[in-house]
């Protein structure tokens, strides 16, 4: 079991209602932000995994359609969530690794500049969820 992980690592996520969800990392954020990353989620299937590339599945969350999820990365250190291999970020994807945190953007851990009020909802927004709100946000996803 690897306890490092690094972009395009696809890893499984064990969903509540038995099916799971193959994701793939976005950031796997090293500077000040190394208590978090994100990722997006390929597919929900419930029992052949297939680790194949694949756009990520967009969802609602609040007012906004989001393709990214920031969360800790202690599940995958610990091997709950399992890395079953590793595919390179498409262009898309890289673009998904921009984002925004307390008026700031971001690229990765690169600092890009300060942003203006207005542009804030232009961003994927560096919010850390629970384990639990990982799980909310798998629920809500159709395929």
């Amino acid at each position: 079991m690897r306890k490092r992980y690094r972009e395009g690592d696809i890893f499984i996520i064990p969903m509540q209602d038995g099916r799971f969800a193959v994701c793939q990392v976005v950031c796997a954020l090293k500077g000040r932000f190394k208590r978090a990353f994100s990722f997006g989620v390929m597919r929900l299937e419930m029992d052949d995994i297939n680790v194949e590339d694949g756009d990520f599945i967009r969802y609602r969350f609040g007012s906004r359609q989001r393709s990214v999820i920031f969360t800790s990365p202690e599940n995958l250190r610990n091997g709950t969530w399992r890395i079953v291999g590793n595919i390179p970020l498409t262009p898309d994807k890289e673009e998904l690794k921009v984002f925004q945190c307390a008026g700031h953007l971001y690229r990765g851990d690169e600092y890009i500049r300060n942003l203006s009020q207005d542009e804030y909802g232009k961003f994927n927004t560096l919010s850390v969820a629970g384990y639990e709100l990982v799980q909310m946000h798998l629920s809500e996803m159709k395929q």
